[in-house]
């Protein structure tokens, strides 16, 4: 089976974008503005010997604070709309950095493997 760039990213789009969906429509009813995290944080167990991540996607009453790596959602059904806040880092990681501290340049290719069966397989 081949895995396509983007295949991953795209799935984890349509789940996230699924999820938020239903939030929406189980409080369509709110007319008090309401607000959608979307974030991750480590999980404690780990898989194949890596640590995990956990995906949070939640409904907030009040606005939480900002924070590297969340994104919020603001939903006022009173007016229709839908305001999004995304809170990644301003720049990606700089690999070239590393160089500086002893770091030796390469093209590797790592290849990560499971043992989750279909953890790659969306349908």
């Amino acid at each position: 089976m081949t895995q396509l760039t983007g295949e991953t990213r795209d799935a984890i789009i349509k789940d996230d974008n699924k999820f938020i969906e239903d939030i929406i429509n189980a409080n369509k009813a709110e007319r008090d503005p309401y607000w959608i995290v979307v974030f991750a944080k480590p999980s404690k167990t780990a898989i194949d010997g890596k640590p995990t991540l956990i995906k949070h996607i939640k409904a907030y009453k009040t606005r939480p604070v900002s924070s590297v790596g969340m994104i919020i959602l603001e939903v006022d059904n009173a007016k229709g709309v839908i305001k999004h806040e995304v809170n990644m880092p301003q720049r990606p990681f700089d690999f070239d950095a590393l160089q500086l501290v002893g770091a030796e340049a390469c093209n590797e290719v790592i290849t990560e493997t499971t043992s989750i069966p279909g953890s790659y397989v969306t349908k």
